[in-house]
């Protein structure tokens, strides 16, 4: 897979993209009011964003009265989210019994010694840029790593393809899909995708590329400096998110198999001196090597020394993440039910797949398994670890693998996005090439051109359009992002039997009453929950001041009914076991209505500016 000859090798268009697209996104991080923008803190935002600025202004990772007072500064809503952990002592002896170096760990003594409960290697790095440029300073880093991976990712694919092919793979892949988004996002998530994506550069770039035809400037990316420039990028990656390691295992398969035994041996040795060095600075900061572990709670106001009275004790969410719960993971009863939706969800889930939000990566594989001929041995390694990664987070964490309610399409899998570019064989087509471009933005362009209203709304994007074609994820029903409006999900109902509804749209209003009315001509798509086993669904309907047809579905089972005025009539929805959530049984159900009224302009004086459909009151059945 080596360049051919009839391939002009040329790196200035992807110079010049790559300045291009760093002068429109670093215009962008200088110029923009973030906190503003940002509508506030997201996810984990809140613990990076502290941590950044105390590692610009005090050089230190300590969590202290002067880091809360910051905050407010620009954010009056406070750090909602924070994770914070108490220190630990160590006392290290000498002597005594093999191996004669003894390390006693007890907890600080001092309740005023607080530290922040993540990853501290991405403020880190965004640390001097902080200092000079404040908050911004991590959207200018955020700016450079975009421009660096849509250069690297051109170079690569210019070995073996058109300069005009490889710019247009190489921008897609980037760009169509919800990855641009966390550009806004003061998170890892884009640094990791980032570090992936160049350590394997570095690893790969001379499998592709021949000596004698290498652009200048690339010539050391041909040696054994790029396999450990490699190491420490994918050490890094990998002490941000841990489950990074499976990603440097196909770069030693790969020198293994060369019988490259130095090579291998120096890179796999870099990269564990890199993870044991950042291990050893939270253990010097901290006392303990895990950065989730030990006493760590996550606050959402009050915060510890927000005054006098308020210190550890009493407040926060206990956050200790040493646990692994296999007693839910592996449930003989719902495993293998929870883990075939999973995969299905992972691909093409409305909320987290990989067809809606990472297209370029499906696009990728099925190259890949199309190409016969030009696929290689480190291909398939390639193909292995991430067929690895995915495995891991639907096994792991199968009822939260996207990440949590908050996020665009599944931040989790940002880390291991990168890798699938690898995976491209050598193509001509431009059509071909534009093809990623075509199907990526058409589901999530409105997300990439709109990240801080996106970002703040989350379950917006899949209310209207092609994303409501795609199955609900009813293995995450309680971090679904519309979970974010607490109106909207969880809604008790029902007099005799209680049971919760999740509103997945803006087509049905708030609960009045016993029941909730559906907007005119639209589809209200929600979740039924309850733990008591249920027959049927029974949906009492009453018509307003027009006529209207109701269609209510669940699954293939549908049933209608016209409604005069005023006229109610109840259609019952037969249920089947539904699908087992956390010792729960839930349904997707939705109601339909061909017309609808404004109270406003009816015969009775009315202030009721919605347009109604149809009054629902739902009840469930034994």
């Amino acid at each position: 897979m080596n360049a051919q000859a009839g391939h002009r090798i040329d790196p200035f268009p992807g110079v010049i993209a790559a300045l291009v697209l760093f002068c429109a996104y670093g215009g962008l991080a200088l110029s923009v009011d973030f906190p503003r923008a940002a509508f506030g803190f997201h996810s984990d935002e809140a613990t990076y964003y502290m941590m950044g600025l105390s590692l610009a202004n005090d050089r230190d990772l300590a969590y202290r009265r002067e880091d809360l007072m910051r905050v407010w500064r620009e954010f009056p809503s406070g750090p909602s989210g924070v994770f914070l952990k108490k220190g630990r002592d160590l006392e290290v002896r000498w002597g005594g019994r093999f191996p004669f170096v003894h390390v006693e760990s007890r907890p600080d003594p001092d309740a005023a010694e607080l530290f922040y409960g993540k990853s501290y290697v991405y403020p880190l790095v965004a640390a001097p840029m902080v200092r000079i440029l404040g908050t911004n300073g991590f959207l200018l880093l955020h700016a450079l790593l975009l421009g660096a991976m849509l250069l690297a990712g051109y170079l690569f694919l210019n070995a073996r393809s058109s300069p005009g092919v490889s710019l247009v793979l190489a921008a897609g892949f980037l760009m169509a899909s919800v990855a641009p988004a966390y550009f806004v996002w003061i998170t890892p998530e884009l640094f990791n995708l980032s570090f992936v994506f160049l350590g394997y550069f570095c690893w790969l770039y001379k499998e592709v590329m021949p000596g004698d035809r290498a652009p200048r400037g690339t010539r050391w990316l041909l040696g054994a400096g790029s396999d450990l420039m490699a190491a420490l990028l994918l050490g890094v990656a990998t002490f941000s998110k841990p489950s990074n390691l499976l990603l440097i295992l196909p770069v030693l398969a790969w020198m293994v198999y060369r019988r490259r035994w130095k090579r291998a041996l120096a890179t796999g040795l870099l990269f564990g001196l890199c993870g044991v060095a950042l291990l050893a600075g939270n253990v010097a900061t901290t006392g303990e090597w895990n950065y989730q572990g030990g006493d760590r709670r996550t606050f959402y106001g009050p915060y510890p020394f927000q005054d006098r009275q308020t210190g550890w004790e009493g407040v926060g969410q206990d956050r200790v993440t040493s646990r692994v719960m296999t007693e839910v993971i592996f449930d003989r009863r719902v495993f293998w039910t929870v883990f075939s939706r999973n995969l299905a969800y992972f691909a093409v889930g409305r909320y987290s797949g990989l067809v809606p939000y990472f297209f370029p990566a499906v696009f990728s594989a099925a190259a890949f398994l199309l190409a016969r001929r030009r696929r290689t041995g480190w291909q398939w390694l390639i193909g292995a670890a991430a067929a690895a990664e995915i495995l891991l987070l639907v096994v792991w964490i199968p009822y939260n693998y996207f990440g949590g309610g908050g996020v665009l399409g599944n931040r989790y899998f940002m880390n291991t996005y990168g890798v699938f570019f690898f995976l491209l064989p050598a193509i001509e087509s431009m059509p071909l090439a534009l093809l990623p471009w075509a199907v990526g933005c058409f589901f999530s362009a409105q997300i990439a051109l709109n990240p801080f209203v996106a970002s703040y709304n989350p379950a917006e994007p899949a209310k209207r359009g092609p994303l409501r074609l795609l199955p609900v994820e009813l293995t995450l029903v309680n971090d679904l992002p519309t979970n974010t409006q607490a109106n909207r999900a969880r809604v008790w109902f029902g007099q005799e039997r209680r049971f919760q509804i999740y509103f997945l749209d803006d087509n049905a209003y708030a609960r009045e009453g016993l029941g909730f009315w559906v907007r005119g001509h639209a589809r209200a798509e929600f979740l039924v929950k309850t733990v008591e086993p249920a027959t049927a669904l029974d949906l009492t309907l009453t018509a307003g001041n027009r006529d209207v047809r109701v269609t209510a579905r669940r699954g293939w089972s549908s049933r209608s009914a016209d409604l005069r005025q005023g006229q109610t009539t109840t259609l019952t929805i037969p249920l089947d076991d539904g699908f087992p959530y956390l010792g729960t049984r839930v349904w997707t159900v939705s109601v339909s209505t061909d017309s609808g009224f404004v109270p406003l302009f009816g015969s009775t004086p009315s202030e009721d500016t919605r347009f109604l459909g149809v009054q629902v009151t739902p009840e469930l059945r034994r």
